[in-house]
């Protein structure tokens, strides 16, 4: 049985790798920091290992003796640039020092990476392995560095990773907030023209992440990967969740200028009180680029990659798991 290592597997993407790992018959060992929260993994035949990646002397008992490890570990909403440096970059350096020490012949090493290390890019272009990353955000250039820190050992280890975009499906809390707000019948577009986006739901994800060590790949290279449909409105992809809400929606378009007057504002708070609001100058930029979109043309014709769940299949599902659960 082959074993495998998963950093970061009691979140919403790490549990569902566990998962479809476990249905592989895959032995799993989880990386848990002493205050996660263990209920994706309940009752689950995996073995866990109490670390930290941002903690040196935690790892080497957790990168022994594995066959392949996933590095899905990574800090989202942090509060200033240090705390995403601290686990996305440092952090990931700290891991891939271990793998060197205590496990250098290990098979593969998977990195979970982001559309964000790409950068916002044009509607008519989504971005490709051959474009220039350009990160945005703090989450952005950090998530960058921990992927150059994985991808520059090619030539010491066997190394991939994989750049979703936004991931969506049931346990998400990252796209809850959209979704509840679609539930009040407001579907809002920022500014007076269409942006764009590029989605993927968890479970083509994980098989996305999976592929790596089931396939023949040349170490060091990166993979974007999406549902197969580079381009969607915020509108359209809003007007979807609607319709799977059975709900009536107002549409309403939302001025930038304001929009901007109010992050400022934001931002000023957030830097004196030290609690990060829903939207700041960083989220601001964020959401006004025109488009965050990429073609996963590259790993569907190197690794056979095919996306199976379509957005309006997972919409629907990950609706009906909000509803059950109470979280809409």
């Amino acid at each position: 049985m082959t074993k495998v290592l998963v950093t970061g597997a009691n979140g919403f993407i790490g549990s569902h790798l566990v998962d479809r790992l476990l249905e592989k018959n895959y032995e799993v060992t989880a990386l848990i920091r002493e205050t996660s929260r263990l209920g994706w993994l309940k009752n689950k035949p995996i073995r866990m290992i109490t670390g930290d990646v941002r903690f040196p002397d935690t790892l080497p008992d957790a990168v022994k003796d594995q066959d392949a490890i996933f590095h899905v570990a990574g800090v989202i909403n942090g509060k200033n640039y240090s705390d995403y440096a601290d686990t996305n970059h440092t952090g990931t350096k700290n891991l891939m020092n271990a793998i060197l020490k205590y496990n250098p012949n290990v098979q593969k090493v998977i990195y979970l990476s982001s559309l964000s290390t790409g950068g916002p890019t044009t509607p008519d272009h989504p971005l490709t392995e051959a474009d220039p990353s350009n990160p945005l955000t703090a989450y952005g250039k950090t998530k960058y560095a921990g992927e150059r820190a994985v991808l520059d050992l090619h030539n010491r280890l066997n190394v991939i990773a994989i750049r979703p975009p936004v991931v969506y499906g049931a346990r998400d809390l990252g796209t809850l907030g959209f979704f509840q707000l679609v539930s009040r019948h407001v579907r809002i577009n920022l500014g007076f023209r269409d942006r764009y986006v590029t989605m993927i739901h968890v479970s083509d994800l994980v098989d996305a992440i999976i592929l790596p060590i089931e396939t023949e790949t040349k170490s060091g290279e990166f993979y974007y990967v999406s549902d197969g449909t580079p381009n969607r409105t915020w509108l359209g992809l809003q007007k979807i969740i609607a319709e799977a809400l059975g709900i009536w929606t107002l549409k309403l378009k939302v001025p930038l200028t304001p929009l901007f007057l109010y992050a400022s504002v934001m931002h000023g708070y957030q830097l004196l009180t030290g609690i990060k609001p829903r939207i700041n100058l960083t989220r601001y930029r964020l959401l006004t680029q025109h488009a965050w979109t990429c073609d996963c043309t590259k790993i569907m014709t190197e690794l056979g990659y095919k996306p199976k769940i379509t957005l309006e299949k997972g919409i629907f599902d990950t609706v009906e798991w909000y509803r059950q659960i109470g979280w809409i």
